[in-house]
């Protein structure tokens, strides 16, 4: 018979997702550029020019000595501070200021001319103006207030530096730097790349199982063709009067369907290596019925090798036999373990005997190295001398209703081929190895798992009652249930509870606005009382305020006449002698500026300001016991707290005196802790919650796609221990395995010397030699599934594999342990032991 031509073809190249890679790589840099923006840091400075003759010991030498370090911008900017009121053009940005922002340090605007555009204006003016008016005019107060709320403290030369860092935060925005747009950016760009990846990584796993499925159809069918002179051989030299008409048919069904499987390989080939036709539901077909063809081919072949060497009585023809004894032979010895933990009277022992003698029986058929005709026959007798035994205990132990559980569903090898070619009936072992399942299933129902071993109970079939359709409540109901997708779950699951913690943690990162709640844990570091405090309780005060404030508060409470510092008339006081409207600002500055002054050991030599950890507190009194206690003369720079250290309507001249002056110091101690824990804090551009969405979403969705290209590689050997799906399973089936191993040499022992002497010897060491080979097949399995990539780990098939390996072992520990038992009991009676 001449050979056909085999032809090996390449991997077909399944391409690389490319619009995939180039959203991703687009995402990447998106993101990048987002980091970049929002953690950059200006390099531009802002330039102060003090022009003219100020007071409050306004200079351009106070305040460069203020300005330790210049405020850093986006983009060069120049403040102008000037001595003069602003016109209205220069305000209102109408006209060139030869600077971005001019500031006036004037306090009270000129309204004393009758034409209203020749007014004259505090404040500040930028240039060039915001198209947008009320913008322009928002930043021209945001400005002016950083200036007027430091002078309402006591400050000069901060109170410039504090206009000049507003006007940098207002003017100066940079580069787009809101987290909001770049999150939400890269959150687009990974939904879209997952969606394309996800696409590209679905058909390309589609088309690697559709060429794995074709190149193991062409493996099987290519090991027939190179095989078909060797079974042609194996035919022919098996006598005619010995070939069954099953041998017959099979050899002319294998020389006729493997040379058409040869010749219409082709079409299979062409349709799963072209591009577009790959995934179509014809080339699913034509593939399916491919793979069934060369499956079913192989079969046979293999069929028709065993059955050729039994028939033909050829040297090692026993191991055929070996083939078909092997599930029966597990499950009886499962039995006949399980049966030994049986109350009296369930089963005889006339049945058991009998069930022995036919496993002895089938084992005595497979000694010595041929087998011929005769063995045939007997074994034939054996089998159903075997299942009838298993029939007749499965009935006994299923007389209760306990007893009638489902047989456990197990995957065997398919030997009908076989059997039909030795003569034997191919559902025949079927029949045997149901009874001996069920028979297998009610004992362990009734008698329980056997010590030392992990098998799970059976289902228990119960007779239907209407009770059953009731819904039961159980904490169960909340767990998820087993799926072949469960490492997908808990890790989609894992990824969310790691993005909303991160997120979380980032986000509470970000300054709140400060509450009215005084949050700190600091008492004051001091408080002193200057000037006649009679008619002030200290200790009333000092008991008052408590571990609530900030570190490093050192207040003095200054206590000065109101008429002598502000001129205030107690005759003029309104609203029941409470109010004093309409004063002065420039005397409250000036008051404020000569207490300030009655402290110079706490004021700073180049720029008169207090130093930051001091803050003085004037207390105004009336002859009359009333008190007003406005604004503080504070060491510290405020710059957009909110509440305010001071008061910021402190320019309307307006001073409200109360009788309790104890408690009107406490009150604005208080609120000087508020505007100092307030202090620095600057409303962020931005919705903390969308930012904890949109970053929980970035980093799910980063994960996922990390994962999915890992997924995509799919190349990495798992040999890796404990990663991968069911390695945990897999290596305690090692550890199981490598206990039989070592405890080989002990089974021998006892399967062959001990319990095979005399007659029993041949059955003894068929016994062992069908355990040995399943033990070999054990380690092959064991070893592949540990090689297996990634993307082959992620099937079903996968763990169906280690189910399937998972049994076997279990079948042969049970067999095992049986053997080491009744060697146990045989000992005992020759030795005499009870």
């Amino acid at each position: 018979m001449t050979l056909p031509l085999i032809r090996a073809r390449k991997k077909p190249h399944f391409g690389l997702p490319w619009l995939a890679m180039l959203l991703g790589l687009s995402t990447l840099i998106f993101a990048f550029q987002g980091v970049k923006a929002v953690t950059a840091s200006p390099e531009a400075q802002l330039e102060v020019v003090v022009e003219g003759r100020h007071s409050l010991n306004i200079s351009q030498a106070s305040v460069d000595a203020v300005l330790a370090e210049p405020i850093k911008t986006w983009k060069p900017l120049r403040l102008r501070v000037v001595d003069r009121l602003l016109s209205s053009d220069e305000r209102q940005g109408r006209v060139e200021l030869d600077a971005d922002v001019i500031l006036t340090t004037a306090i009270v605007k000129d309204t004393s001319v009758d034409n209203k555009s020749e007014y004259r204006y505090i404040g500040a003016g930028i240039y060039p103006a915001d198209p947008d008016r009320h913008r322009n005019s928002e930043n021209r107060s945001a400005i002016n207030d950083g200036y007027m709320d430091n002078v309402g403290i006591g400050h000069g030369p901060k109170a410039i530096v504090a206009a000049a860092q507003r006007a940098a935060d207002v003017l100066d925005k940079g580069p787009l730097r809101s987290p909001l747009f770049w999150l939400a950016g890269t959150v687009t760009g990974l939904a879209l790349t997952i969606i394309s990846l996800a696409f590209s990584l679905s058909r390309r796993k589609r088309r690697e199982l559709v060429f794995r499925r074709l190149t193991a159809a062409q493996r099987k069918l290519a090991g027939v063709v190179l095989e078909l002179e060797a079974l042609e051989v194996t035919y022919h030299a098996t006598p005619a009067e010995h070939r069954t008409p099953g041998f017959i048919y099979t050899w002319v069904r294998i020389r006729n369907v493997s040379l058409e499987l040869a010749r219409t390989e082709d079409a299979a080939m062409e349709a799963v290596y072209t591009s577009s036709t790959a995934l179509n539901p014809e080339t699913a077909d034509l593939l399916e019925k491919f793979e069934h063809e060369a499956q079913r081919l192989a079969t046979m072949a293999d069929a028709l090798m065993g059955a050729g060497s039994v028939l033909g009585m050829l040297a090692g023809s026993q191991g055929v036999l070996d083939r078909l004894a092997a599930p029966m032979t597990f499950s009886a010895r499962e039995l006949l373990t399980r049966l030994g933990n049986r109350p009296a009277g369930l089963v005889s022992v006339r049945r058991v005997k009998r069930f022995e003698r036919a496993l002895h029986a089938l084992l005595a058929v497979l000694t010595g190295d041929r087998a011929d005709n005769r063995h045939i026959e007997a074994w034939r007798t054996a089998e159903i001398e075997l299942g009838r035994c298993a029939a007749s205990i499965n009935r006994s132990l299923r007389q209760t209703q306990q007893g009638r559980a489902g047989a456990v569903q197990t995957t065997r090898e398919d030997v009908s081929a076989l059997r039909s070619g030795l003569g034997l009936s191919p559902a025949g072992s079927q029949r045997t190895l149901q009874a001996l399942d069920e028979a297998n299933a009610a004992a362990h129902a009734l008698f329980g798992p056997l010590p030392g071993t992990n098998d799970a109970a059976p289902v228990v079939l119960r007779e239907f009652s209407w009770i059953d359709i009731l819904p039961k409540f159980s904490w169960r109901v909340f767990l998820p249930r087993p799926s072949t997708d469960a490492p997908w779950v808990v890790g989609c699951f894992a990824v969310v509870i790691i993005s909303l913690v991160v997120s979380g943690i980032v986000v509470a990162k970000v300054p709140q606005r400060p509450g009215w709640q005084l949050t700190g844990t600091h008492a004051l570091q001091s408080l002193e009382f200057d000037g006649d405090t009679s008619s002030l309780d200290e200790e009333l005060i000092r008991a008052q305020l408590s571990d609530i404030f900030p570190p490093d508060l050192k207040i003095i409470v200054a206590m000065r006449s109101a008429v002598d510092y502000l001129h205030i008339d107690p005759e003029s006081l309104t609203i029941e002698g409470q109010l004093a409207d309409k004063q002065d600002p420039q005397v409250g500055l000036d008051a404020m500026w000569r207490v300030k002054g009655e402290f110079p050991e706490l004021l700073d030599e180049a720029t008169g300001e207090l130093k930051p950890d001091r803050t003085i507190l004037p207390v105004w009194r009336l002859d009359n016991g009333t008190f007003s206690v406005p604004n503080p003369i504070a060491g510290v720079v405020q710059m957009g707290g909110y509440p305010g250290i001071g008061d910021a309507t402190w320019n309307y001249g307006r001073y409200f005196f109360y009788k309790s002056g104890d408690y009107s110091v406490i009150g604005a101690v208080k609120d000087l802790g508020r505007g100092l824990q307030a202090n620095n804090y600057v409303e962020p551009e931005m919705n903390r919650f969308w930012v904890f969405v949109l970053l929980a979403l970035t980093i799910g969705l980063g994960l996922l796609t990390l994962a999915m290209v890992i997924s995509y590689g799919g190349v990495i050997s798992m040999r890796l221990g404990r990663f991968g799906r069911s390695a945990g399973t897999l290596k305690q089936l090692r550890t199981e395995l490598d206990t039989l191993t070592l405890g080989l040499d002990d089974s021998r022992i006892n399967a062959v010397a001990v319990l095979g002497r005399g007659k029993g010897a041949a059955p003894a060491e068929s016994d062992q030699r069908i355990f040995e080979s399943a033990l070999a097949m054990a380690w092959r399995m064991v070893d592949d599934l540990a090689a297996r990539p990634l993307s082959q780990r992620l099937d079903a098939e996968y763990v169906a594999q280690v189910a399937k390996l998972e049994r076997l072992i279990f079948t042969l520990g049970m067999r095992d342990h049986d053997v080491q038992k009744r060697t146990r009991k045989l000992l005992d009676a020759t030795l005499g032991n009870k």
